[in-house]
């Protein structure tokens, strides 16, 4: 639940988590790729302008967590701190783990006593935001999702279903065993819907480091697939915004806010 001490800007940076010239949110794990029969994987969450740097901790709400054989796990030893918040997740089973942070949200405005105020909610929250009497301006659903895949010993078919809503991405190939060379395929999904012509933004690691951003742009076909070749080691973001744009006399309603997704990933690629 949305808090209303929480500073305007952690949503703001969730809205535009796609944007690398601004604030991108990530789940980074430890490792990608585990063996052994004590198999453990911790996940720090973080907002950053420089990527994959902790400079101010991503608020973890639905942690979602789906195993080889598809059945749901709970994320272990869950922590927050300034910088991060992280969590466990023990492999028990062999193959390849989706895990999923996911964030619903309502941001708007209200008029009450001719005074604009905005204000923030979740869908269950919204009624209590909106005080008694309050003429509702304009009302956005953000929708944000990260995500990360794990493995532990062989990474196994991938036979993920869909989540269903916001923007989500399953990999076609094994991505947790990638080496610089490789090419991986993938498909983009829109409410449980592949995504044609979306524009997938991909940035490797020590931004900080270098003049240039040094991205890629890639789109997605018919299909809403797409493919990268990893060509460099290191650890990648892969980044996707949709949605509806503000306009002159276009705000959302309580019936039918605006709608905006976020979607990013991260993978990690070694040497060959």
């Amino acid at each position: 639940m949305w808090s209303k001490t929480r500073p305007l800007l952690t949503v703001l940076a969730l809205c535009l988590a796609s944007n690398a010239q601004a604030h991108m949110t990530w789940l980074l794990a430890n490792s990608y790729q585990v063996n052994g029969k004590e198999a453990v994987v911790s996940v720090d969450a973080a907002v950053s302008e420089d990527l994959f740097v902790f400079e101010r901790a991503l608020k973890l709400e639905q942690i979602l967590i789906t195993a080889p054989d598809g059945s749901r796990l709970e994320a272990q030893q869950r922590t927050a701190a300034r910088h991060r918040e992280s969590f466990e997740l023990r492999l028990v089973q062999d193959g390849t783990y989706r895990v999923s942070h996911v964030n619903l949200a309502l941001m708007g405005s209200y008029v009450l006593d001719g005074q604009t105020k905005r204000f923030r909610a979740t869908p269950a929250t919204l009624d209590q935001e909106l005080p008694a009497g309050a003429q509702l301006q304009g009302l956005t659903q953000v929708h944000n999702r990260q995500q990360v895949f794990v493995s532990k010993e062989e990474p196994g078919t991938l036979a993920f279903v869909p989540e269903g809503q916001g923007l989500e991405l399953l990999p076609l190939d094994p991505v947790t065993e990638l080496s610089h060379g490789d090419r991986s395929r993938f498909r983009l999904l829109l409410d449980g819907q592949p995504l044609p012509e979306a524009p997938v933004r991909l940035l490797r690691e020590g931004n900080r480091y270098r003049y240039k951003l040094g991205e890629q742009l890639i789109k997605t076909d018919a299909k809403g697939e797409f493919s990268i070749e990893w060509t460099e080691a290191g650890r990648y973001w892969l980044g996707v915004s949709q949605g509806d744009k503000p306009a002159q006399g276009v705000t959302g309603t309580r019936e039918k806010p605006l709608r905006r997704a976020s979607l990013s990933a991260s993978f990690e690629v070694l040497p060959r």
